[in-house]
């Protein structure tokens, strides 16, 4: 019988990196990005509810919308595609998987916001987050362009995204019994995922991490709470 994952956490998380470790070893993952390992129909139907919903702009200076202070409950509308989206992935299943036990994955980290509409579909949650201020740094990098004058303005943005995604990331891990497994990217990345590859099942055979390309600029205590938690949470080291 074929499992499922899906990977949750903001983006500039280490999202990517698992998603791309978990297919390099074997973890079917069905249309995806370059790269970033996303789901392209998983993306549109998320990219979809924040547009139509919170504003959401992709390429702009708010990507994810102006999101609630509250957890967001999905619609009937989408509920049914995401749905259909898990439908269309088990009836394809016999394309990749054989009789043995065999995983598929999914990865948009928009899904961390829309959680209500997607996790409870997935077998197993594995959970990335990262210093805030790194993953803020690293967002300026990256959409600073849409900020041209007030680089400052654009780290206060990123800096709100990473809590909103990471209060959802905690509420979720907080409220699920399913498998679930939460990575500190800021910690003993292959000892994490070796961990988490043993528990799985799942062989290890290709890993391809090198901790000094990753740049941590930042200092690693912070005042907010919530990253606070996820370390107390952490539960790979």
């Amino acid at each position: 019988m074929n499992k499922s994952i899906i990977i949750l956490g903001s983006g500039r998380s280490g999202t990517s990196f698992l998603s791309n470790l978990l297919h390099s070893n074997g973890v079917y993952a069905g249309s995806c990005t370059p790269g970033t390992m996303e789901s392209i129909r998983v993306r549109e139907i998320n990219e979809s509810y924040l547009s139509k919903n919170f504003q959401a702009e992709t390429r702009s200076k708010t990507p994810y919308g102006i999101l609630p202070d509250e957890e967001i409950k999905v619609d009937e509308e989408f509920q049914g595609h995401a749905k259909t989206y898990m439908e269309e992935m088990d009836a394809t299943g016999g394309q990749w998987w054989d009789n043995s036990t065999s995983w598929w994955m999914m990865k948009d980290p928009r899904s961390t916001l829309l959680h209500d509409m997607w996790v409870k579909h997935f077998d197993v949650l594995i959970g990335v987050f990262r210093n805030p201020e790194e993953v803020a740094n690293s967002y300026v990098e990256l959409l600073g362009v849409y900020y041209p004058d007030d680089k400052e303005k654009a780290y206060d943005v990123m800096l709100d995204y990473w809590k909103r995604f990471n209060q959802s990331l905690l509420y979720t891990f907080e409220n699920s019994d399913k498998e679930k497994y939460l990575l500190d990217f800021n910690a003993d990345v292959e000892k994490q995922t070796k961990k988490m590859f043993r528990n799985l099942g799942i062989d290890l055979v290709n890993y391809t991490y090198d901790k000094n390309k990753k740049h941590q600029n930042s200092t690693t205590s912070t005042e907010i709470k919530v990253y606070e938690k996820l370390k107390s949470m952490r539960n790979l080291i």
